[in-house]
């Protein structure tokens, strides 16, 4: 009978909840913010109550590093931003990115490699443990990166910053630095899996898979993610400044499938979860 009554309410118990997501870390955590993506993703799944919180603008920045917000005075705005809004109940940590693309270069010996490995792992696990301090109630999602695109976006005058930062990585083929950038996640993940409370979502190859390569005959859904790592991510999921795309950033369309990936993997879950828990409360 208890089975019964709860099957009846939890309809009206989705729309009821409002759980508060909190988004930290770099230019992706920013842009996802900037477009609106999760509030569009998460009405669209049927949670149009559950929003990002506006605090996300305040630890969320362009060019930031895992080794940014992980000094005292920096993780301190995260803290507050927590403590300051206890209806944030799951952080999403976007970061270590610009840690990666602005120290690896395929000139890395072995040791250096996993030096600057472990480096980005110990900033990120000073964040996330300041994040599960605050509250034993908050989870934290780890959502990383897709594949970059150094190959359709170095060309010309305004293809000079992608051009610069590919010469400083010592010029990596793409199957080299798509390699080096799944090593790393890699080893970030091994965070999600020391703590229960912690969770990774990958999103490696899922533009290909979504945007496919029309031109060489790939058809969306041809390639399935991890993807292939011979490839870069589609010309056409990068950000457009009408002169040339972005070597790095998705276009809104891009994030917007990420995010939905983020929903799949964990924040449906996570929405329903904190439903069902408060439904017995």
């Amino acid at each position: 009978m208890i089975k019964c009554l709860y099957l009846l309410l939890l309809p009206f118990a989705l729309n009821a909840q409002d759980p508060r997501v909190l988004v930290v870390g770099d230019s992706w955590a920013q842009l996802q913010i900037d477009n609106a993506t999760h509030n569009q993703v998460f009405a669209n799944n049927g949670f149009a109550n559950t929003v990002i919180h506006p605090v996300s603008d305040l630890v969320a920045e362009d060019g930031r590093e895992a080794a940014d917000w992980a000094i005292p005075t920096e993780l301190q705005l995260i803290i507050d931003a927590i403590n300051n809004n206890p209806e944030i109940d799951t952080v999403q940590l976007t970061i270590g990115g610009n840690d990666f693309l602005n120290a690896w270069t395929i000139n890395m010996t072995m040791m250096e490699e996993l030096a600057l490995q472990q480096q980005i792992s110990d900033d990120l696990t000073i964040i996330v443990d300041a994040v599960l301090a605050q509250d034993s109630g908050i989870e934290v999602l780890l959502s990383f990166y897709d594949y970059p695109n150094f190959e359709d976006t170095i060309g010309g005058v305004f293809g000079q910053t992608c051009n610069d930062l590919l010469n400083d990585m010592g010029l990596p083929t793409t199957s080299e630095l798509n390699t080096a950038a799944r090593t790393f996640e890699e080893v970030y993940a091994q965070i999600a899996s020391n703590n229960p409370r912690v969770y990774q979502v990958s999103h490696f190859g899922l533009m290909q898979s979504f945007f496919g390569f029309p031109d060489d005959g790939i058809s969306p859904g041809d390639i399935l993610p991890p993807g292939d790592i011979s490839r870069p991510s589609p010309v056409e999921a990068m950000r457009d400044f009408v002169f040339t795309r972005d070597c790095f950033h998705l276009n809104p369309q891009g994030y917007e499938y990420l995010v939905q990936n983020s929903f799949d993997g964990y924040f449906q879950q996570r929405f329903i979860g904190v439903i069902f828990q408060s439904s017995f409360e």
